[in-house]
């Protein structure tokens, strides 16, 4: 199954090549949205770490310049099995689009992308906690099919760049998608 997509998008300055690809290693940088999402750096290690381990998953799209435009990370197993469970579900998380580039498609082609890798793998279930105050990407998500499940207390943490621990708060809902049977 193609993990990677090329189209093209009508902006306001013009249209835009973009590619949907596999995240690289080398990739781990520009991650950081220069300095916006820095304070994952680690995060962003160690999932390059599961990938290699075959836990993970990783898309960017980025234009005909090497600009990432956005990125997208799937969990394929976890401790958590209503969240991802190796073989049916899997969790979609770390979704984003730069604002400039929102509104204009790029997200549905990326989860083309990603649910097609899924379907092919024989996954079913595509699962994604989602900021309750997030009302724009609820939106795009009930668009695409997914309803909300449970209700999440958004609770984690996570080693900043420092490596000092951070403890997020953001109740979430647990919106789920079926996935057509390949």
């Amino acid at each position: 199954m193609e993990e990677t997509a090329t189209f093209f998008v009508e902006l306001p300055q013009g249209s835009e090549v973009l590619t949907i690809r596999p995240l690289d290693k080398a990739d781990l940088p520009a991650l950081e949205w220069e300095g916006e999402f820095k304070h994952f750096r680690n995060l962003f290690r160690d999932l390059v770490e599961k990938i290699q381990k075959g836990i993970s998953r990783a898309w960017i799209v980025e234009n005909e310049h090497k600009y990432m435009i956005g990125q997208v990370f799937l969990q394929l197993r976890s401790d958590r099995l209503e969240l991802a469970d190796g073989w049916n579900r899997a969790y979609l998380y770390s979704f984003r689009i730069r604002p400039a580039y929102r509104g204009y498609g790029i997200g549905s082609q990326m989860l083309i992308v990603l649910e097609n890798y899924l379907v092919a793998r024989g996954y079913t279930r595509l699962t994604l906690n989602v900021a309750r105050t997030n009302l724009a990407a609820i939106r795009l998500y009930h668009r695409k099919g997914f309803k909300i499940i449970a209700e999440e207390p958004g609770i984690w943490s996570y080693p900043d760049d420092a490596g000092e621990w951070q403890t997020v708060e953001e109740p979430s809902w647990r919106m789920e998608k079926l996935l057509p049977i390949a």
